[in-house]
């Protein structure tokens, strides 16, 4: 009997091997060591993440982005240097003219472009920088009034399950049914046409309504081509950031019983003592140990002292570090930015950290230029049907624009300054480039220069100086040929 099972479980396993298909990669397959990975299927990801896990996902980062200071830390990062003092236009329609007039249009326009008067457009690019984050995507909605209104993803959507039993319904009664996923109206090449807004109120949808594709500007990060809505860019550390809280919270109870003394009295027999104590009023017994005096227990009680060593934690310090790494590098922010740590390290590393940095903030400012872009050619059509400009199609356009984004200041700001001036003498860089680094443009400064030596000449005239003298205080050589100067006329 043992012989003709060993010849079985033989017999089994030669046939799992001849049967059994060949694994060219080992993420193919489980192993031993691999048991715990899941078999999955591709699917898409609005599949993968429907309308009620990403309200369930969207209200636990609005949760960390309330009470969570490492993403209070990420928001304000992606805020504050991708937006800075506000991504400015530059108009390069052809005629200067007309530059200059749609400029200053659009700057009194961005006073208060918000329906609510709350926001200006240095507000809303925040805004719309920071939405990726939290609700993976959101826009603007385009109104008759010539205003905009900021929508978060999670009013995109349908009711629970209203979209799919109205396509199947549809299906049975032979009608030609819209093809809506997760509150994207898409034609047959996946193609958004209509947007579903509504209100949410207490979890849900309310007053839905469909808006048309050409009234709405999605702004959204895609990581697979035919994704129809953004994933929110906090998801997959979701886990990491609970993980960090419960840990802190962990040694900071540990830490707080180490540095205090708590006691218990224990006592042979104390079911006894218990009910004795309940039957005698009157009696307290030893609940707190004042400083400073001695107590004396009862017969068979005995102190023993709660405690927990070596706390706080040392240790934890580099454990926390490299889960803040982990979440930092999802991000494309290096650790240093988020906990502010960046003059502990070298002025080589410094360097280093703020390249890497500086790319992921360009990468978010070309996004965000994309959905300005579309903010502009609406404006710049709805001024032109109020006829506020006309313009010739043959010769100028009007819808060409360059985005002029917050520059970075470097570590050594003497190199900087340098660096800046040969890129300028080269045609590298604009002064519009440098000048935004200080949070304004080029035409903004030489206004201020102009300004300036206006009134250096006023008051130079009226002290009896040259207004150089006061202008530029500061001493200046100049190069010359002798010959070139023997030569100049007087």
């Amino acid at each position: 009997m043992k012989k003709q099972k060993n010849f079985l479980g033989r017999l089994k396993t030669a046939g799992k091997y001849l049967f059994s298909r060949e694994y060219g990669y080992d993420a193919s397959k489980s192993t031993r060591r691999r048991a715990r990975r899941r078999e999955t299927q591709p699917r898409p990801e609005h599949l993968a993440l429907d309308l009620s896990d990403r309200s369930r996902v969207v209200g636990t980062l609005l949760d960390y982005r309330r009470n969570n200071p490492i993403v209070g830390s990420i928001c304000r990062l992606r805020e504050t240097d991708v937006v800075g003092a506000g991504i400015r236009p530059q108009m390069q329609s052809g005629d200067e003219d007309l530059d200059n007039e749609l400029e200053k249009m659009w700057d009194k326009w961005s006073r208060n472009p918000e329906v609510t008067y709350c926001m200006n457009m240095r507000d809303l690019q925040r805004s719309l920088a920071s939405l990726p984050l939290i609700f993976g995507d959101g826009g603007l909605l385009l109104t008759s009034t010539g205003q905009v209104q900021l929508i978060e993803g999670d009013r995109i959507g349908t009711e629970e399950g209203m979209g799919f039993f109205k396509q199947k319904k549809d299906q049975i009664e032979g009608k030609t049914s819209r093809r809506i996923i997760d509150g994207i109206e898409l034609n047959p090449q996946n193609r958004p046409i209509a947007y579903h807004i509504g209100h949410r109120e207490d979890g849900f949808l309310t007053d839905i309504k469909r808006v048309s594709a050409k009234n709405f500007i999605f702004h959204r990060k895609r990581i697979r081509p035919n994704q129809t809505r953004g994933i929110p860019e906090l998801a997959p550390v979701a886990d990491d950031l609970q993980d960090l809280d419960e840990f802190d919270e962990i040694e900071m109870i540990s830490a707080k019983v180490s540095a205090t003394l708590s006691a218990v009295i224990k006592r042979d027999g104390a079911m006894d003592f218990e009910l004795m104590e309940r039957e005698q009023e009157g009696e307290d017994r030893l609940e707190s140990f004042e400083t400073g005096q001695f107590h004396y227990l009862e017969p068979n009680e005995d102190v023993s002292v709660i405690s927990t060593s070596g706390r706080p934690n040392v240790q934890a310090i580099e454990y926390i570090t490299y889960r803040l790494r982990k979440i930092g590098a999802c991000l494309g922010i290096p650790v240093e930015f988020l906990l502010q740590t960046i003059g502990e390290t070298s002025f080589s590393a410094s360097q280093g950290m703020i390249l890497l940095y500086q790319s992921t903030i360009e990468a978010e400012q070309r996004d965000l230029m994309n959905v300005l872009s579309k903010l502009w050619r609406w404006k710049v059509k709805q001024w032109f049907t109020e006829k506020r400009f006309d313009y010739d199609p043959k010769s100028v356009d009007p819808f060409n624009v360059r985005w002029q984004p917050p520059s970075f200041r470097w570590v050594n700001r003497q190199a900087q300054v340098k660096a800046d001036a040969t890129y300028l003498g080269l045609g590298a860089i604009s002064l519009d480039d440098i000048c935004a680094t200080f949070g304004h443009d080029a035409m903004t400064s030489l206004e201020r220069k102009a300004k300036n030596i206006k009134q250096a000449k006023a008051i130079a005239e009226k002290e009896g100086l040259e207004w150089q003298e006061l202008f530029n205080p500061f001493p200046t050589t100049a190069q010359a040929n002798f010959q070139e100067l023997l030569d100049r006329p007087d």
